[in-house]
Protein backbone atom coordinates (compact mmCIF):
# COMPACT_ATOMS: atom_id res chain seq x y z
CA UNK A 1 0.00 0.00 0.00
CA UNK A 2 1.45 3.38 -1.00
CA UNK A 3 1.42 6.45 1.21
CA UNK A 4 0.48 9.83 -0.24
CA UNK A 5 3.42 12.23 -0.23
CA UNK A 6 2.42 15.85 -0.63
CA UNK A 7 4.59 18.73 -1.73
CA UNK A 8 5.43 21.51 0.70
CA UNK A 9 2.98 23.88 -0.98
CA UNK A 10 0.14 21.33 -1.10
CA UNK A 11 0.67 20.40 2.55
CA UNK A 12 0.56 24.05 3.58
CA UNK A 13 -2.73 24.57 1.73
CA UNK A 14 -4.21 21.42 3.22
CA UNK A 15 -3.27 22.42 6.77
CA UNK A 16 -4.75 25.88 6.21
CA UNK A 17 -8.01 24.36 4.93
CA UNK A 18 -8.31 21.98 7.88
CA UNK A 19 -7.54 24.75 10.36
CA UNK A 20 -9.94 27.26 8.81
CA UNK A 21 -12.75 24.70 8.66
CA UNK A 22 -12.92 24.74 12.50
CA UNK A 23 -14.50 21.30 12.34
CA UNK A 24 -13.65 18.77 15.00
CA UNK A 25 -14.13 15.51 13.06
CA UNK A 26 -12.09 16.75 10.09
CA UNK A 27 -9.25 17.85 12.38
CA UNK A 28 -9.19 14.51 14.20
CA UNK A 29 -9.25 12.57 10.93
CA UNK A 30 -6.39 14.59 9.46
CA UNK A 31 -4.14 14.14 12.50
CA UNK A 32 -4.93 10.46 12.91
CA UNK A 33 -4.38 9.50 9.28
CA UNK A 34 -1.23 11.55 8.71
CA UNK A 35 1.67 9.11 9.03
CA UNK A 36 4.53 10.97 7.38
CA UNK A 37 5.12 14.69 7.66
CA UNK A 38 8.27 16.46 6.45
CA UNK A 39 10.10 17.65 9.54
CA UNK A 40 10.25 21.23 8.30
CA UNK A 41 6.45 21.30 8.02
CA UNK A 42 5.67 20.27 11.59
CA UNK A 43 5.46 23.87 12.79
CA UNK A 44 2.55 24.35 10.38
CA UNK A 45 0.68 21.37 11.80
CA UNK A 46 1.10 22.14 15.50
CA UNK A 47 -1.57 24.91 15.40
CA UNK A 48 -4.11 22.17 14.65
CA UNK A 49 -3.46 20.76 18.10
CA UNK A 50 -4.25 24.13 19.65
CA UNK A 51 -7.44 24.24 17.58
CA UNK A 52 -8.43 20.71 18.60
CA UNK A 53 -7.70 21.47 22.26
CA UNK A 54 -9.98 24.52 22.03
CA UNK A 55 -12.77 22.41 20.54
CA UNK A 56 -12.42 19.87 23.32
CA UNK A 57 -12.52 22.50 26.03
CA UNK A 58 -15.28 24.77 24.74
CA UNK A 59 -17.31 23.09 22.03
CA UNK A 60 -17.28 19.32 22.11
CA UNK A 61 -16.32 17.36 25.22
CA UNK A 62 -14.28 14.55 23.65
CA UNK A 63 -13.56 11.18 25.17
CA UNK A 64 -11.65 9.77 22.22
CA UNK A 65 -7.89 9.49 22.30
CA UNK A 66 -5.93 10.91 19.40
CA UNK A 67 -3.17 8.62 18.15
CA UNK A 68 -0.20 9.48 15.99
CA UNK A 69 2.65 7.43 14.57
CA UNK A 70 5.49 7.06 17.06
CA UNK A 71 8.05 8.56 14.69
CA UNK A 72 5.78 11.51 13.99
CA UNK A 73 5.19 11.88 17.72
CA UNK A 74 8.93 12.01 18.32
CA UNK A 75 9.32 14.68 15.64
CA UNK A 76 6.53 16.72 17.22
CA UNK A 77 8.16 16.56 20.63
CA UNK A 78 11.42 17.81 19.14
CA UNK A 79 9.49 20.59 17.42
CA UNK A 80 7.89 21.62 20.72
CA UNK A 81 11.29 22.01 22.34
CA UNK A 82 13.19 24.09 19.80
CA UNK A 83 11.86 27.57 20.63
CA UNK A 84 10.00 29.45 23.33
CA UNK A 85 6.95 29.71 21.08
CA UNK A 86 6.83 25.99 20.35
CA UNK A 87 7.55 25.10 23.97
CA UNK A 88 4.21 26.69 24.81
CA UNK A 89 2.63 24.02 22.60
CA UNK A 90 3.84 21.22 24.91
CA UNK A 91 0.85 21.42 27.24
CA UNK A 92 -1.55 21.54 24.29
CA UNK A 93 0.10 18.57 22.61
CA UNK A 94 -0.07 16.44 25.76
CA UNK A 95 -3.69 17.45 26.34
CA UNK A 96 -4.78 16.47 22.83
CA UNK A 97 -2.92 13.18 23.18
CA UNK A 98 -4.80 12.58 26.45
CA UNK A 99 -1.46 12.77 28.32
CA UNK A 100 -0.26 9.61 26.57
CA UNK A 101 3.10 9.35 24.82
CA UNK A 102 3.02 5.96 23.10
CA UNK A 103 6.26 4.82 21.47
CA UNK A 104 5.30 1.16 21.20
CA UNK A 105 5.06 -0.78 17.93
CA UNK A 106 1.28 -0.56 18.00
CA UNK A 107 1.59 3.17 17.34
CA UNK A 108 3.75 2.60 14.25
CA UNK A 109 1.25 3.42 11.52
CA UNK A 110 3.49 3.65 8.47
CA UNK A 111 2.35 0.73 6.35
CA UNK A 112 5.24 1.09 3.92
CA UNK A 113 7.65 -0.53 6.37
CA UNK A 114 7.51 -3.53 8.65
CA UNK A 115 7.93 -1.92 12.07
CA UNK A 116 6.14 -4.52 14.20
CA UNK A 117 9.35 -6.26 15.22
CA UNK A 118 11.73 -3.32 15.14
CA UNK A 119 12.61 -1.56 18.40
CA UNK A 120 12.65 2.21 18.40
CA UNK A 121 16.13 3.44 19.31
CA UNK A 122 15.77 6.53 21.47
CA UNK A 123 18.85 8.72 21.81
CA UNK A 124 19.88 10.77 24.80
CA UNK A 125 18.60 13.83 22.95
CA UNK A 126 15.23 12.14 22.35
CA UNK A 127 14.94 11.44 26.08
CA UNK A 128 16.00 14.98 26.90
CA UNK A 129 13.25 16.33 24.65
CA UNK A 130 10.62 14.04 26.19
CA UNK A 131 11.66 15.15 29.65
CA UNK A 132 11.57 18.83 28.66
CA UNK A 133 8.10 18.59 27.11
CA UNK A 134 6.69 16.81 30.17
CA UNK A 135 8.23 19.43 32.45
CA UNK A 136 6.95 22.31 30.31
CA UNK A 137 3.40 20.96 30.32
CA UNK A 138 3.18 21.51 34.11
CA UNK A 139 0.07 19.36 34.30
CA UNK A 140 -1.55 17.87 37.38
CA UNK A 141 -2.35 14.81 35.26
CA UNK A 142 0.39 12.22 35.06
CA UNK A 143 1.69 11.49 31.57
CA UNK A 144 1.44 7.87 30.48
CA UNK A 145 4.87 7.15 28.99
CA UNK A 146 4.79 3.92 26.99
CA UNK A 147 8.29 2.75 26.14
CA UNK A 148 7.48 -0.79 25.06
CA UNK A 149 9.45 -1.90 21.98
CA UNK A 150 12.05 0.78 22.71
CA UNK A 151 15.76 0.80 23.40
CA UNK A 152 17.38 3.58 25.43
CA UNK A 153 21.05 3.93 26.26
CA UNK A 154 22.20 4.78 29.78
CA UNK A 155 22.65 8.51 29.10
CA UNK A 156 19.08 8.67 27.78
CA UNK A 157 17.64 6.96 30.84
CA UNK A 158 19.34 9.48 33.08
CA UNK A 159 17.43 12.23 31.26
CA UNK A 160 14.09 10.62 32.20
CA UNK A 161 14.61 10.18 35.94
CA UNK A 162 13.88 13.86 36.78
CA UNK A 163 10.31 13.63 35.37
CA UNK A 164 9.33 10.17 36.64
CA UNK A 165 7.29 11.77 39.44
CA UNK A 166 5.00 13.10 36.68
CA UNK A 167 4.81 9.84 34.74
CA UNK A 168 3.06 6.49 34.63
CA UNK A 169 5.74 4.27 33.13
CA UNK A 170 5.05 1.25 30.94
CA UNK A 171 8.05 -0.58 29.45
CA UNK A 172 9.33 -4.01 28.54
CA UNK A 173 11.27 -6.06 31.08
CA UNK A 174 14.77 -5.41 29.64
CA UNK A 175 14.21 -1.66 29.93
CA UNK A 176 12.71 -2.07 33.39
CA UNK A 177 15.86 -3.91 34.50
CA UNK A 178 17.92 -0.99 33.19
CA UNK A 179 15.89 1.47 35.26
CA UNK A 180 16.32 -0.67 38.37
CA UNK A 181 20.05 -1.04 37.81
CA UNK A 182 20.55 2.74 37.47
CA UNK A 183 18.15 4.14 40.09
CA UNK A 184 19.71 6.12 42.92
CA UNK A 185 18.22 6.53 46.40
CA UNK A 186 17.01 10.07 45.65
CA UNK A 187 15.22 8.79 42.52
CA UNK A 188 13.69 5.65 44.00
CA UNK A 189 10.44 7.23 45.21
CA UNK A 190 9.71 8.69 41.77
CA UNK A 191 10.47 5.43 39.96
CA UNK A 192 8.38 3.47 42.45
CA UNK A 193 5.40 5.73 41.85
CA UNK A 194 5.85 5.63 38.08
CA UNK A 195 5.79 1.82 38.03
CA UNK A 196 2.43 1.53 39.81
CA UNK A 197 1.32 -1.11 42.30
CA UNK A 198 2.05 -4.22 40.22
CA UNK A 199 5.55 -5.23 39.22
CA UNK A 200 6.30 -8.23 36.99
CA UNK A 201 9.94 -9.25 36.71
CA UNK A 202 9.28 -12.93 36.06
CA UNK A 203 11.71 -14.88 33.89
CA UNK A 204 14.41 -12.22 34.07
CA UNK A 205 17.84 -12.46 35.65
CA UNK A 206 18.05 -10.25 38.73
CA UNK A 207 21.74 -9.60 39.31
CA UNK A 208 23.03 -7.91 42.45
CA UNK A 209 22.75 -4.38 41.03
CA UNK A 210 19.14 -4.90 39.96
CA UNK A 211 18.28 -6.42 43.35
CA UNK A 212 19.69 -3.33 45.04
CA UNK A 213 17.51 -1.17 42.82
CA UNK A 214 14.48 -3.30 43.61
CA UNK A 215 15.36 -2.98 47.29
CA UNK A 216 15.15 0.80 46.93
CA UNK A 217 11.83 0.58 45.07
CA UNK A 218 10.32 -1.52 47.85
CA UNK A 219 11.76 0.77 50.51
CA UNK A 220 10.04 3.80 48.98
CA UNK A 221 6.79 2.00 48.17
CA UNK A 222 3.79 2.67 50.34
CA UNK A 223 2.09 -0.46 49.08
CA UNK A 224 2.49 -2.86 46.19
CA UNK A 225 -0.32 -5.26 45.35
CA UNK A 226 1.72 -7.76 43.36
CA UNK A 227 5.39 -8.61 42.89
CA UNK A 228 6.22 -11.45 40.50
CA UNK A 229 9.80 -12.66 40.98
CA UNK A 230 9.31 -16.15 39.61
CA UNK A 231 12.23 -17.68 37.71
CA UNK A 232 14.54 -14.75 38.43
CA UNK A 233 17.55 -16.82 39.57
CA UNK A 234 17.23 -15.51 43.11
CA UNK A 235 19.41 -17.06 45.81
CA UNK A 236 19.30 -16.80 49.59
CA UNK A 237 21.89 -14.00 49.43
CA UNK A 238 19.99 -11.86 46.92
CA UNK A 239 16.77 -12.57 48.82
CA UNK A 240 18.28 -10.93 51.91
CA UNK A 241 18.21 -7.55 50.13
CA UNK A 242 14.46 -7.76 49.59
CA UNK A 243 13.29 -9.16 52.91
CA UNK A 244 13.23 -5.93 55.01
CA UNK A 245 10.43 -4.40 52.88
CA UNK A 246 8.64 -7.57 51.84
CA UNK A 247 5.75 -6.71 54.16
CA UNK A 248 4.70 -3.93 51.78
CA UNK A 249 3.64 -6.43 49.08
CA UNK A 250 0.29 -8.24 49.20
CA UNK A 251 0.93 -11.00 46.66
CA UNK A 252 4.45 -12.32 46.03
CA UNK A 253 5.69 -15.05 43.71
CA UNK A 254 9.12 -16.59 44.42
CA UNK A 255 8.53 -19.73 42.35
CA UNK A 256 11.32 -21.31 40.34
CA UNK A 257 14.24 -19.71 42.20
CA UNK A 258 17.29 -21.16 43.94
CA UNK A 259 15.91 -20.48 47.42
CA UNK A 260 16.86 -23.08 50.05
CA UNK A 261 15.33 -23.95 53.41
CA UNK A 262 17.34 -21.17 55.07
CA UNK A 263 15.90 -18.49 52.78
CA UNK A 264 12.40 -19.94 52.90
CA UNK A 265 12.40 -19.86 56.70
CA UNK A 266 13.24 -16.15 56.63
CA UNK A 267 10.28 -15.59 54.31
CA UNK A 268 8.07 -17.57 56.67
CA UNK A 269 9.05 -15.46 59.69
CA UNK A 270 8.26 -12.22 57.86
CA UNK A 271 4.90 -13.47 56.58
CA UNK A 272 3.75 -14.70 59.98
CA UNK A 273 4.49 -11.27 61.47
CA UNK A 274 2.61 -9.32 58.78
CA UNK A 275 -1.09 -9.77 58.11
CA UNK A 276 -0.96 -7.44 55.08
CA UNK A 277 0.78 -10.16 53.06
CA UNK A 278 -2.00 -12.18 51.43
CA UNK A 279 -0.28 -14.73 49.18
CA UNK A 280 3.24 -16.12 48.82
CA UNK A 281 3.93 -18.63 46.03
CA UNK A 282 6.88 -20.97 46.54
CA UNK A 283 6.47 -23.48 43.73
CA UNK A 284 9.52 -25.38 42.52
CA UNK A 285 12.16 -24.01 44.88
CA UNK A 286 15.01 -25.85 46.60
CA UNK A 287 13.51 -26.67 49.97
CA UNK A 288 13.19 -30.07 51.59
CA UNK A 289 10.90 -29.29 54.53
CA UNK A 290 7.43 -28.09 53.54
CA UNK A 291 5.40 -28.92 56.61
CA UNK A 292 5.98 -25.54 58.26
CA UNK A 293 4.40 -23.69 55.33
CA UNK A 294 1.29 -25.83 55.25
CA UNK A 295 0.23 -24.36 58.62
CA UNK A 296 -0.44 -20.97 56.98
CA UNK A 297 -2.95 -20.89 54.08
CA UNK A 298 -1.25 -17.83 52.60
CA UNK A 299 1.59 -20.02 51.33
CA UNK A 300 1.15 -21.81 48.04
CA UNK A 301 3.77 -24.52 47.80
CA UNK A 302 4.46 -27.95 46.33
Amino acid sequence: MSVCRLSKETLQKLVECVYEAQEEELTQCFLQKWTSVPEEELERILPLFTHLSHLRSHCFPLYLSLSVDRLLLLKMLHCCSVSDVQQEAAAVLLSVLQHKLDFSCRSALDLTTNTDSEPLHLTANDSRVMSRVIQRAQSDTKTQLILQDCEIHAAGMDQLFPVLHSVQLCCDKPLLLQFLARVRPEEARSLSGALGEELDLSQTRLDLQVCRGLELILEYSERRTELDLSQCRLTDDSLDLLLPNLHKVQHIDFSGNSITDAGAEKIYRIVTRNSDIKTVRLFNIRIESRELFRTDPRFEIW
